[in-house]
């Protein structure tokens, strides 16, 4: 509204006539009509629609106007890519580019810190800068979705396990993982980056934004991440690989004997194993123990 066009509809919520040239306050009143709040009566003239009504009623068409704006602005986004694509010479169905190890972590940045979820798997100790991490912990504060896999090796470096529990308390949901992961970064499940040289080093990456491509990976996140434990249970229980393994063969296998053939132990060892597992979780059977394992992220 103008400023002449919220005096006339005040006026004529006050129940009075608006002050003005007769011709502007037929256009004003048109106009307020047209937003819904003033009713045109042909026997009283022009009605002011109570604010909390027409005021409502305007706000919702802002913001239904706001998000179409926001859904070009965002399809215009998209185009991105490929308007980059063909000024490269590359062609518009290329969707795979190599983005060098100097501008890797401003591209990536650039995406996630903007995205409503990221996953990672690291396989190195990392720091981002102070500007850097004030706005991903705000992200985080926001209620975004971090998720982060590391590899067990990591935890004997005290500096990697401090900074990845801040995080992980602030959003950033780390797991450990048992074995070594290779380095990928996945935003909204619609763009990922990885190495370009396996075991490369300083090699740069590969942006990739083929969903035939992409989806796989966000799959193989997803299954380490099932099989990982949490951060933080897992320092503080201090299970070792074999107690960990025991507990994964207890939700998943039947019978004693195939697991302890499973572990190379005798039926007796395993037994035993069970029952030290069983009395540290509080569990009062293998069932129960294997649901309490996984709540607590063991498995």
């Amino acid at each position: 509204m103008t400023e002449f066009e919220e005096e006339v509809y005040r006026a004529l919520l006050r129940g009075g006539a608006a002050e003005g040239q007769p011709e502007g306050v037929r256009v004003a009143i048109a106009r307020l009509a047209e937003l819904g709040l003033v009713r045109l009566d042909g026997g009283e003239g022009a009605v002011a629609v109570g604010p909390e009504v027409g005021i409502t009623r305007l706000v919702r068409r802002r913001m239904l106007e706001a998000s179409a704006e926001l859904r070009r602005v965002c399809e215009a986004w998209e185009t991105l890519p490929a308007l980059m694509s063909e000024r490269r010479g590359w062609g518009f169905g290329d969707v795979v580019e190599r983005v060098e190890e100097a501008e890797l972590d401003e591209r990536i940045w650039s995406l996630a810190l903007d995205a409503g979820e990221v996953l990672t798997m690291r396989d190195q100790g990392w720091r981002v800068g102070a500007e850097v991490l004030s706005r991903l912990l705000r992200r985080l504060g926001e209620g975004v979705r971090w998720r982060t896999i590391i590899p067990r090796e990591l935890l004997k470096d005290a500096e990697v396990v401090e900074y990845g529990t801040r995080l992980h308390r602030a959003g950033d949901r780390h797991r450990v993982a048992d074995s070594a992961v290779q380095p990928l970064v996945i935003v909204d499940r619609l763009v990922a980056f990885v190495p370009a040289v396996v075991n490369g080093r300083r090699s740069g990456a590969l942006m990739i934004r083929q969903s035939g491509v992409v989806a796989p990976l966000v799959d193989l996140f997803e299954r380490v991440w099932d099989h990982a434990i949490d951060l933080e249970l897992d320092v503080s229980a201090g299970l070792s690989a074999r107690e960990r393994r025991i507990l994964f063969l207890l939700a998943t296998v039947a019978k004693d004997e195939i697991a302890a053939r499973e572990m190379g132990m005798s039926l007796r060892s395993y037994r035993r194993h069970v029952a030290d597992l069983l009395a540290r979780l509080g569990a009062v059977n293998r069932i129960q123990a294997a649901v309490l394992a996984k709540q607590r992220g063991w498995i």
